[in-house]
């Protein structure tokens, strides 16, 4: 099946979660805490924290294992704070299938929190959980501005089995924003390709 991409630069990426969180805002919601889920909800956990003014904690759930395969969602690091009785903002990069979101809420109910509430920069209509807080919906493939290496190495192995050339390839990978110093990066330090199938994505 085609995958369909969407490249967003350092600035789209701030200004999506600057109208974020002015939509968070705007909700005069009570909030004493953000959660963010480790690796995707970090970044944007990072600047919500600065933009809300409010205290930032994180637990790992790793998900995806290829960029079309998902995995189970799996806790492999622990909140490490508390939270009872405390209102708390759940912070992910996309709602994609939405069952990493699901298994995100019904772990912090363990921490018995006042209200959890969920934002995410992306909603993808499939997704089985929609967040109380989104900026934009897509079908397409997100590729988020930081993590250039984890993505060159996928569509590199993916495209190396649609069995493209190696100009094709990275032709492409120019297309979709990458820049040679970054192509040229991967390349040196990770050319075995194969290496790139497992990872820690969210859904």
């Amino acid at each position: 099946m085609r995958v369909c991409y969407l490249p967003l630069s350092w600035t789209d990426y701030h200004d999506n979660a600057l109208q974020l969180a002015d939509c968070i805002l705007s909700a005069k919601k009570p909030l004493d805490k953000i959660i963010a889920i480790s690796r995707g909800g970090l970044t944007l956990g990072h600047l919500l924290t600065d933009f809300l003014k409010i205290p930032i904690a994180t637990f790992t759930i790793q998900s995806y294992t290829d960029i079309q395969s998902h995995g189970e969602s799996v806790i492999t690091e622990p909140l490490k704070t508390n939270i009872r009785g405390k209102h708390v903002l759940l912070v992910d990069d996309v709602a994609d299938s939405g069952k990493t979101l699901q298994r995100a809420i019904k772990y912090l109910a363990r921490f018995h929190p006042a209200s959890v509430f969920v934002s995410t920069m992306f909603f993808k209509p499939r997704s089985v959980f929609k967040p109380d807080y989104y900026v934009a919906t897509t079908t397409n493939w997100i590729l988020f501005p930081y993590e250039p290496t984890e993505m060159i190495l996928l569509i590199t192995k993916n495209m190396r089995e649609q069995e493209k050339s190696e100009k094709e390839i990275h032709d492409f990978l120019k297309t979709l924003g990458y820049t040679e110093k970054q192509i040229s990066f991967v390349r040196k330090y990770y050319p075995i390709i194969k290496s790139a199938s497992s990872r820690s994505r969210h859904a």
